[in-house]
This record gives structure tokens, sequence and C-alpha cells, in this order.
């Protein structure tokens, strides 16, 4: 085998090497893509129920989740309140 016979294989290899990395490459690229939107579909719904459990049980002072409901009702007092001040700075304007 020649110099160039020689060559002329070792790009061919390294190109199929290059081209199936390139394919490789990609569907663990597409993989990565669809496992995203299924953990973002997954947050959604948890987010979901743990919205609809504190509304069925946000009036409640004890319980397996009283410390959090009580910190959800704290932050929206202090996020009314923010907001509040927002409209008036807006205001003053």
């Amino acid at each position: 085998m020649n110099f160039f016979d020689k060559l002329e294989k070792t790009v061919s290899e390294t190109g199929q090497g290059i081209s199936r990395k390139a394919k490789e490459l990609a569907e663990v690229t597409r993989l990565k893509n669809m496992l995203h939107t299924c953990e973002e579909v997954m947050d959604q719904n948890y987010r979901e129920i743990g919205r609809a459990y504190y509304e069925a049980h946000q009036d409640e002072e004890a319980g397996e989740y009283a410390e959090q409901i009580r910190a959800i009702r704290d932050a929206a007092r202090g996020a009314e309140a923010l907001k509040k001040q927002i409209e008036e700075i807006g205001a003053q304007s």
C-alpha cells in the first residue's frame, strides 16, 4: 500500500469517526432536550398540586405543613405590601 492509499484510508476512517461522533452528540442533545421537557412538566404539576393543597388547607393552623403554609401566607402579605409601595412610588412620578 502506497502513501496515498494509506492517507486516503486514514482520512476516510477519521471522517467516519467524526460523523459517528456528530450523530451521537446530536442524539444525546435530542434526548437531553426531551428529558428537560419531562422535568418541566413534572415541576409544573408539582407546583399545581402544591398550590391546590395550599388553597385547600390555608386556614389550618396545625398539621403536617402548617409551617410552610404560614410561610406562604407571610410571603404573600409581604408581596402585597411591596406592590403597594411600588404603586405609591409610581403614582408620585
